[in-house]
């Protein structure tokens, strides 16, 4: 087995020194360690034996998981090679005056606890607190720390914040698992490490993809939301909207004093009830090894497209509902009805003629005991294939004359909705801020998806699970009208 001496033993020529370096170098080392080396090898065979390669490979290994810079390694390297304890008895000159020899192993095995004995003074900082005794707890500043950091650097893109720390996914799970307690010798034992529950990288990850994704999902989100209110869903079962019997107007007070009851009930229109939709995304090991934070920054746009389009198809169905009818409302009938006094008995293309009319429509709603609503137009709900002619009307127009002026201009929202199926057909709707009409429901305020993560079973790496329960349907058709085009 090969040796090396535990005291320099030679006077290395330059053209050994030289190939050291070069091993030294390959091997991913800092040069620093080329001279001891060199001054304690008996031969330059010994640059090709499998055991001094092997002993390069766990330095380089080690070097990387304790962050340890070439002057402390080669502090330890030299403590190691001139501590006679390095060298086991039997494979020791006993002699007086012999030098002492270590195998690679034993070397190798000295220099990892000179770093461990040092670590406190030599570790970076990991954002993480150790507490006093033998199990390490984590910072939950530290790891609140960490996720905000990391969701920053996810939605730049794979950027580092500002002050120019940026952090790689190996890294995170070095500082999770010797947080938790474990001493990995690699990067890649490091990863498996700190895959496990007591780790907080698991928490980590999935505290910073869910914060991007819920970033990202208030910047983009679907057009549709636009023209949609939230109501309040606590649990998955069905409720239905306050509803008044008789009117809720207030009556004349008669002679006789009596004032009329106006009961209250939960027997209005069907709100929405949340439907879980989930997904299932995954990294692997070779991926957080490599610090691929461009995959992990792809998971997340990933997550938010699926997020995006889900959120825009629940939208749909309650206005695509019975071939672009709506869903049915409580009294039977679709959304978009002739009963309902909120669809054109003709279809027009959009104008000022057809606006107005629509308009109109919206003025003069009424509700079921007679009473006027008196909707504001808000804004024009259109697909794609309309965009650039609703544009055009709602713009500010110079008028040449009062006859010219547009009535619609500063008063209207353009809303495009690309997953609109009927290129001709456009709504008028007024404010959702203010009126009930296309409602949609988060169970429990949940406004972005919930996102965990285990370490992978069929694979290695990590799984990270999206789920996100919401719906939406119209709970009124008084504040939307439809033209089906021309």
């Amino acid at each position: 087995m090969f040796k090396l001496l535990t005291k320099p033993g030679v006077t290395p020529s330059p053209r050994m020194v030289a190939q050291v370096q070069a091993k030294v170098k390959e091997a991913g080392l800092p040069s620093e360690l080329a001279p001891i080396f060199a001054a304690r090898m008996e031969t330059a065979e010994a640059l090709a034996d499998d055991d001094f390669q092997g002993l390069l490979k766990m330095l380089r290994n080690m070097a990387k998981s304790f962050s340890l810079s070439a002057a402390d390694l080669a502090q330890y390297l030299e403590e190691a090679l001139g501590d006679p304890e390095a060298a086991a008895g039997d494979d020791a000159e006993d002699a007086e005056g012999e030098e002492r020899t270590g195998t690679t192993m034993q070397v190798f095995s000295r220099v990892k606890a000179l770093a461990q004995a040092a670590r406190p003074k030599t570790a970076p900082r990991t954002g993480m607190s150790r507490s006093e005794g033998a199990n390490p707890a984590p910072s939950r500043a530290g790891q609140n720390r960490m996720v905000t950091m990391l969701s920053a650097q996810i939605l730049s893109g794979g950027r580092g914040p500002s002050n120019g720390e940026q952090l790689k996914l190996s890294d995170i799970a070095m500082q999770c698992a010797r947080a938790a307690g474990h001493r990995p010798m690699s990067l890649s034992e490091g990863v498996r490490m700190a895959m496990h529950s007591t780790s907080d990288f698991p928490t980590i990850l999935a505290g910073s993809l869910g914060n991007a994704v819920a970033r990202r999902l208030e910047q983009v989100p679907p057009a549709l939301l636009r023209a949609a209110h939230r109501v309040d869903a606590n649990d998955y079962r069905d409720s239905h909207l306050l509803s008044l019997s008789a009117s809720g107007i207030p009556q004349e007070v008669n002679e006789t004093g009596e004032i009329k009851h106006v009961t209250i009930d939960d027997t209005g229109e069907l709100k929405p009830t949340p439907r879980d939709f989930g997904a299932i995304f995954s990294i692997s090991n070779k991926a957080i090894v490599n610090d691929d934070l461009g995959l992990f920054n792809q998971i997340a746009q990933k997550m938010v497209a699926g997020a995006i389009e889900r959120q825009r198809r629940v939208l749909l169905e309650a206005l695509l509902a019975n071939g672009g009818a709506g869903n049915l409302m409580k009294d039977g009938r679709p959304v978009f009805h002739a009963d309902h006094r909120n669809l054109a008995t003709t279809g027009a293309a959009l104008s000022i003629e057809s606006l107005s009319a629509a308009r109109l429509a919206l003025r003069t709603q009424r509700g079921t005991q007679g009473e006027l609503y008196s909707f504001e137009p808000f804004a024009l709900v259109v697909p794609p294939q309309l965009e650039t002619l609703a544009q055009q009307l709602v713009a500010q127009l110079t008028a040449a004359s009062v006859s010219e002026v547009n009535p619609f201009s500063n008063t209207l929202e353009v809303i495009v909705e690309a997953g609109l199926t009927d290129p001709n057909a456009w709504y008028l709707i007024a404010d959702p801020s203010k009126h009930d009409g296309l409602a949609y429901a988060y169970l429990d305020g949940q406004s972005a998806p919930d996102v965990r993560t285990k370490e992978g079973w069929d694979r290695l790496g990590m799984e990270f699970r999206l789920v996100w329960p919401l719906d939406a349907r119209f709970v009124s058709y008084s504040s939307w009208f439809k033209n089906p085009g021309a």
